[in-house]
């Protein structure tokens, strides 16, 4: 892996470049916290909609908090991968549309082939929505407010992939910042973070929230930026997790001035995400994640398998298992189940074997 060159006369700022690469347990260990995460929100979104009562819905509840491991995770892959080679960005921009569009693009396929199967297609195409979600613009206004397009299709778990498109968008700027000043970007980054949170409490925009979340990816990308560099527990990620805290402490605030309506909605629902968000940082990296390496590498054929198809399963779940009406039944459910696996083997694993590659092999995220 190529290392970013050290800036001239600042030993102290060369010292914090990462020199190693992720070694081949670590990578098995976030393959199976990808594929995990994937897998849990399916079923989620299965007991949500299965009106699934008791233990089980509540082990299953959690669906909004998985999500929270891709932004974790992604920043971490992404910053491991292309800390050294996004600067130019021309070629990483090409990498990730590679990465992420042919799925989306399938996804909202999947979602109009469904509802034409069901009888409906008139009533969701909506061609706003359509260009929102393809443009990175969606999330779910039922949960929070300033919400520009709800996602297409009612396909409502693509709207992770928008504050995922943003991050990407904006990594390169951050990484140029980090290059200059590898101290300072973490308070940078914190501030601009905490106003954005401040600015959509007062204004709610979806710009100010992605922004504002743009600090979760970030702890990712630092948290690897640490492991690379020889570090392996969370004293390491105290600016950003202590900058962090303080989004999830003007997030309580919030909640505080606006009132609780309830767990899953705004305003508590971002007090959720970054307390979850810093969970993870802190108890991932360090023995839970090294207990995490060790019991997945027995299973390594098929954590990399399921790992090389999640982001499949998790963009084309929604309308195949849970909006396709002929899954309601037995023999629907096992014929949705296959296309699924079928479709997300197609759209992410042969995808990404067959389409042009742009200077390096496009980083798993």
């Amino acid at each position: 892996m190529t290392t970013p060159s050290a800036c001239p006369n600042d030993t102290k700022k060369s010292s914090l470049r990462p020199r190693k690469i992720i070694s081949k347990r670590v990578s098995l260990a976030l393959d199976l916290a990808r594929c995990s995460a994937a897998i849990y929100v399916i079923f989620h979104h299965i007991a949500q909609t299965h009106e699934i009562t008791g233990l089980i819905r509540l082990i299953f509840s959690f669906g909004q908090e998985a999500v929270l491991v891709f932004f974790v995770l992604s920043g971490f892959v992404i910053f491991a991968n292309e800390h050294g080679r996004a600067i130019p960005p021309q070629n990483y921009y090409m990498r990730r549309i590679r990465r992420i569009y042919p799925t989306l693009i399938i996804a909202c396929l999947i979602g109009a082939v469904v509802a034409l199967d069901n009888g409906n297609l008139a009533a969701i195409m909506d061609w706003r929505r359509l260009f929102g979600t393809l443009a990175g613009l969606q999330d779910v206004s039922a949960l929070k407010p300033g919400v520009i397009v709800d996602p297409y299709a009612g396909n409502t778990p693509l709207w992770s992939l928008s504050y995922e498109m943003f991050f990407y968008l904006i990594f390169p700027l951050a990484l140029m910042l980090w290059h200059r000043m590898p101290r300072s970007s973490n308070y940078i980054i914190g501030v601009i973070s905490f106003a954005s949170f401040a600015f959509y409490i007062l204004i709610p925009n979806h710009l100010s929230l992605v922004t504002a979340y743009f600090l979760v990816w970030w702890c990712g990308a630092m948290a690897a930026n640490a492991y690379l560099s020889g570090a392996r527990n969370a004293l390491a990620l105290t600016t950003p997790l202590l900058w962090l805290s303080a989004l999830t402490g003007l997030a309580v605030l919030n909640v505080t001035w606006q009132g609780f309506s309830s767990f899953g909605t705004y305003p508590f629902l971002m007090v959720r995400h970054f307390v979850v968000a810093i969970f993870l940082i802190i108890f991932f990296f360090g023995p839970l994640g090294v207990c995490a390496a060790r019991i997945s590498w027995p299973a390594a054929k098929p954590i990399i398998f399921l790992a090389s198809i999640s982001y499949g399963l998790y963009a084309f779940h929604y309308p195949i298992l849970i909006r396709w009406d002929r899954a309601d039944s037995a023999i629907g459910t096992v014929l949705a189940v296959i296309f699924l696996i079928a479709f997300a083997i197609a759209g992410d694993r042969w995808t990404q074997k067959y389409l042009p590659r742009f200077i390096g092999t496009a980083s798993r995220s």
